[in-house]
């Protein structure tokens, strides 16, 4: 359908004459045609044009205000609407897409796209599908997909508000790892609101509901005392539905832990890290419990004076805060190690949802920084001293959410605050097959190298002129697209994701988790019933 007409172009902003009668939206894509060439463009503002006097302003303005007729003389010559619009991809002769290298003639037609028109962009040749083509506020028959080999090591920002569709989003990723038909990718999901397993409510899906859950699910959980395979019923359209899903207790043992998982916290000096490795190199396993046990002048003359009480005692608070009351760290004697079930869960591709709903913020962040760290070791070790082991390991992605709470710009520079295990992998994850993550609220509040270092970014509503101006700044694509992200619904997105091939910033509507468990369902009890 025709739109309007090209009536101004510089740089690689068209401005374009609405047709009357139209609805031009923000963020749409368009097209234009000329010279054998088609150039998409995305609008991102509107702008009226008007050669009315001031004089018949002021007297169309009264009359329509006091109800009465206005007639406006050639109005379709002196009052009408233009938009603006960005060249965001130009395909060539041959249905080929490149960055813009022309720009359209004056006077030729903006058109709508049609499936063709989509199809050539390309947006659907990744392998994790997460939402639609967005024209609008309608959504198009065509997939935004990802592409997990180069997606996942150069790690994933997506932000947006409260209430904006962060959780869903994760749940759809989850879904798209675990429908690879080969194990390729690994997820680890730390669930502080207990809403991934089954849902935030009972009448709300969760991943247990998923039909690969059975084979691609690990669930660690706090309801279980060892490890063992857990039975989860429900009833999906009168049809019993069962599922048989391996379980591992939410348990780690002090024997585990080692100065390392505290110190990637960043939550350590310089002077209380080189207490914990002194502790370790005088009493190995049982570091920890003579750290907690002895007083802060045994440990001082133990340690040869080697360490200040003052540090020691602040160590001690420290460590206490985040072993919390024994709930999810333990000391005692233990038969199995949670980060071990965990490793080997990530090499089989499965993905991996500790549910965490009662943690303090100590305990979560020390489990986090735990798993995390020894995943990367593993991951880093088998690189430098297996390679042919390495090439064999699925891409695992670890989810951080809150990111601001680990990933903040004074939690990263300046002081004595020390560098944590997720900027470290946002830095060196990409050579060893991991990547983060990175949910967050408050992307203004995140270091600017890590922002840099997240190559896709799927931007959901963020009004906050501080939000969003931080991305802006830090990703391709989105310079002209300030007020269509102020003005996204739920479950919109702007999509950047150069890795994935993805040459501009794509609109589109994320998947409803929902409807995505209903179709799967629906598809498995059709089979079921058939066979």
């Amino acid at each position: 359908m025709k739109l309007g007409v090209v009536v101004w172009v510089e740089g690689t902003t068209v401005k374009f004459r609405v047709r009357e009668g139209v609805l031009v939206e923000r963020g749409q894509l368009v097209k234009v045609e000329d010279r054998s060439q088609k150039f998409i463009l995305r609008v991102y503002d509107f702008k009226p044009e008007s050669l009315l006097t001031p004089a018949e302003v002021a007297i169309v303005s009264k009359k329509k205000q006091e109800g009465e007729v206005a007639p406006i003389y050639d109005k379709g010559l002196r009052l009408y609407d233009t938009a603006l619009a960005t060249i965001i991809c130009q395909i060539d002769e041959d249905g080929v897409p490149h960055g813009p290298t022309g720009v359209p003639s004056l006077f030729t037609d903006v058109e709508t796209l049609d499936k063709l028109d989509l199809e050539q962009l390309n947006l659907d040749t990744g392998d994790l599908p997460i939402g639609f083509v967005r024209i609008g506020h309608k959504t198009a028959d065509i997939q935004v997909t990802l592409r997990g080999d180069k997606v996942i090591p150069h790690h994933i920002l997506v932000c947006g508000v409260t209430g904006s569709g962060k959780s869903n989003l994760g749940k759809v990723l989850a879904a798209a790892v675990m429908s690879v038909p080969e194990p390729r990718y690994s997820l680890v999901i730390f669930d502080c609101e207990s809403e991934y397993f089954s849902g935030a409510s009972h009448d709300q899906y969760g991943l247990v509901h998923l039909p690969e859950a059975e084979d691609r699910l690990f669930y660690v959980t706090g309801k279980v005392d060892e490890p063992s395979i857990i039975t989860y019923e429900f009833n999906f359209n009168g049809e019993p539905i069962e599922r048989k899903i391996l379980a591992y207790p939410l348990r780690v043992y002090y024997s585990e832990l080692n100065p390392s998982d505290f110190a990637m916290t960043g939550e350590f000096s310089s002077p209380q890290e080189e207490l914990l490795w002194l502790l370790y190199r005088r009493f190995r396993e049982n570091w920890l419990e003579k750290l907690l046990d002895l007083t802060s002048r045994e440990i001082y003359d133990l340690l040869n004076k080697l360490a200040k009480t003052s540090t020691i005692n602040v160590t001690k608070r420290k460590i206490r805060h985040m072993l919390g009351a024994g709930d999810i760290f333990v000391n005692e004697e233990g038969s199995f190690e949670l980060s071990k079930a965990i490793i080997s869960a990530v090499k089989q591709g499965k993905v991996v949802l500790v549910d965490i709903p009662y943690a303090t913020e100590g305990e979560e962040k020390l489990l986090s920084a735990m798993i995390a760290r020894k995943i990367f070791k593993v991951y880093e070790g088998l690189r430098k001293f297996d390679p042919a082991a390495w090439e064999r390991l699925p891409y695992v992605l670890i989810m951080v959410e809150e990111a601001h709470r680990y990933l903040a710009k004074h939690a990263l520079t300046g002081g004595e605050v020390r560098e944590n295990i997720f900027s470290i992998i946002s830095k060196r994850g990409r050579k060893y097959k991991v990547g983060a993550l990175y949910i967050t609220q408050m992307p203004g509040e995140i270091a600017e190298t890590v922002i840099r270092q997240a190559l896709t970014k799927i931007v959901l509503p963020l009004p906050t002129r501080p939000d969003y101006s931080k991305v802006i700044q830090y990703s391709p694509y989105l310079d002209e697209a300030e007020q269509e992200i102020k003005t996204l619904d739920r479950g919109d997105a702007l999509i950047v994701s150069p890795p994935s091939g993805l040459r501009f910033a794509v609109p589109a509507k994320i998947f409803s988790f929902e409807k995505l468990v209903e179709e799967k369902l629906k598809e498995r009890v059709k089979i079921a019933t058939t066979v």
